[in-house]
């Protein structure tokens, strides 16, 4: 007799979209956010949760880790002025939270260790991970620093601490609302179903605190789509308790929210990216492809300073690291080296207008410290009102 058919043994497990038809099938239209938290973060067939997001040239999207080590060595040379601001602690801890393959962890301790050994002996890492793959292969970059580093499931898990957390686009991967104005009011994108395939309606908004601030938006034209994010409060609040002294710094693309409510952005931010290119339908191949938008950080401002944070600093990348740049470059009297001339064009890379300089951004709290830091010094002096 021959063997059952190995199909039969281990039949198919359903692709995501079946088993978001199924689900909406079976309890109605679902929030772009429960949408989204399945498309990256299903554990199995989630973009991000399941491994297959690829970063760099050979991948979907690329960061400012991938222009090379400098982005790394210039977050050191900040991180060793707020280890001086802080009164130089014999311990004190760097929470990274987005690591992803841990390069740019890597890139930063390397950097202490070379220009700051006294702050680099000091130095303890916590990698936020809830994917064991991204931590194996994170464990596997910073096998050099493995004494210095301990991985942590969730925020909830991290040990009171002072120091900094620091990210790098991990704003823009919460997953988030999208509204839509009408005639008289705002109302919720739904993820529905129609002739079996996902798609797009217009619902009343039902959840308390996504009211609330669709209540607080403008009356815009009808038809003016926006994007809105409620999680990163939570995950601010969680920072808070354990943050006693220090930091909160983020990079990300974004804008405040009076730029990103501007006419002609009638059509939100939120994006699909796949190998480079965006995609027109968000809603198409859900873990297959990243799902992002701009980040509003009037909102993220406001959320911050309810939750009790300070505002340390806002700028585009371009005035960041050109604030950070006297301490880590020197004024060239002889013929650049090779190393230094890759540097260079490392940082043209960061901070050119028409590359990353504008598009990105830097954003700073703190708790328990009132210091200038350098990254900050050509930045804005206020956002939503507060003054940094």
């Amino acid at each position: 007799m021959s063997p059952p058919k190995k199909s039969l043994l281990f039949p198919a497990m359903p692709s995501l979209q079946q088993t978001l038809l199924s689900r909406i099938e079976a309890s109605g239209p679902i929030s772009f956010t429960e949408f989204m938290e399945a498309a990256l973060y299903d554990p199995e067939r989630g973009y991000y949760a399941s491994g297959k997001a690829r970063i760099g040239a050979s991948g979907d999207f690329v960061t400012a880790v991938s222009a090379g080590p400098l982005f790394g060595r210039l977050l050191a040379r900040q991180f060793h002025e707020m280890w001086n601001h802080l009164g130089c602690p014999s311990s004190w801890l760097l929470v990274e939270q987005g690591a992803f393959d841990g390069r740019l962890c890597a890139d930063i301790l390397e950097g202490l260790a070379d220009f700051a050994p006294a702050c680099f002996t000091a130095t303890s890492v916590a990698i936020v991970e809830p994917f064991p793959q991204f931590q194996v292969n994170q464990e596997t970059t910073l096998q050099r620093f493995q004494s210095k580093i301990t991985w942590h499931r969730s925020c909830d898990s991290l040990p009171v601490f002072t120091g900094v957390h620091y990210s790098n686009e991990l704003l823009d991967a919460f997953p988030f609302h999208i509204l839509r104005r009408t005639e008289n009011e705002w109302q919720e994108l739904r993820v529905g179903a129609e002739s079996n395939t996902l798609a797009f309606g217009t619902h009343p908004i039902e959840d308390p605190e996504l009211l609330k601030v669709a209540d607080s938006l403008p009356s815009l034209e009808a038809g003016f789509t926006s994007e809105v994010g409620l999680q990163p409060r939570t995950w601010l609040a969680t920072l808070r308790q354990k943050l006693t002294r220090g930091w909160l710094l983020t990079f990300d693309y974004g804008m405040t929210q009076d730029e990103l409510l501007a006419p002609h952005r009638k059509n939100g931010t939120a994006s699909a990216y796949r190998s480079h290119q965006r995609q027109d339908d968000l809603l198409s191949n859900p873990g297959e492809q990243d799902l992002t938008a701009h980040v509003n950080f009037t909102a993220r401002t406001r959320d911050a300073l309810a939750e009790g944070w300070q505002l340390a600093g806002y700028a585009d990348q371009h005035r960041f690291f050109t604030g950070l740049a006297p301490l880590h470059f020197q004024d060239a009297t002889q013929k650049l080296t090779m190393p230094q001339q890759r540097e260079l064009l490392a940082f043209r890379t960061l901070t050119h207008p028409q590359l990353m300089g504008c598009q990105f951004k830097a954003w700073s709290l703190s708790r328990g410290v009132v210091k200038k830091l350098s990254g900050f010094q050509f930045g804005s002096t206020a956002l939503d009102g507060q003054e940094v």
